[in-house]
């Protein structure tokens, strides 16, 4: 297995949190998706890349684990890697930590394809990309359940 990839670190700003200090779920779901953009540009897919090959990019399942709240002021970083990459798709998965304490506070699975843009319909990967994607794979040890 492959080591995980830094996709994002940051702190969680005034304008991210609710009346009661907590992380708005808006704020957990773009930090996923800029921790998308860096783990595909890791395998060598940027805007410009898809673009060029007259596709797109289309989540077509992602889910949401909240194991811990966020508050303001907190450090929080996210590593990502691939479960699973086929011939024309790839499951990813986000792991979001509290960069103090390390606890594991949010996950995201995806699975995504890409799409022409022409067809709307999926194409296979390419070679290449399967190839990079599977220098990512990782073993995911997630939680089932947060301890409420």
């Amino acid at each position: 297995m492959a080591d995980w990839v830094h996709t994002f670190k940051g702190a969680i700003l005034a304008s991210e949190y609710d009346f009661t200090a907590h992380m708005n779920s808006q704020m957990y779901v773009s930090r996923f998706d800029q921790a998308t953009w860096f783990l595909l540009h890791a395998v060598g897919v940027t805007p410009a890349s898809i673009k060029q090959q007259n596709c797109r990019l289309a989540i077509i399942r992602q889910n949401y684990q909240f194991l811990e709240e966020l508050r303001g002021g907190e450090l929080v970083t996210i590593k990502s890697g691939f479960l699973t990459v086929g011939e024309k798709y790839f499951r990813f998965l986000h792991q979001m930590h509290n960069y103090e304490t390390q606890k594991l506070v949010a996950t995201s699975d995806c699975v995504a394809v890409e799409a022409s843009l022409e067809t709307s319909r999926s194409v296979p990967l390419s070679p290449q990309l399967i190839e990079r994607a599977k220098q990512h794979l990782v073993s995911a040890n997630v939680p089932t359940s947060p301890n409420w």
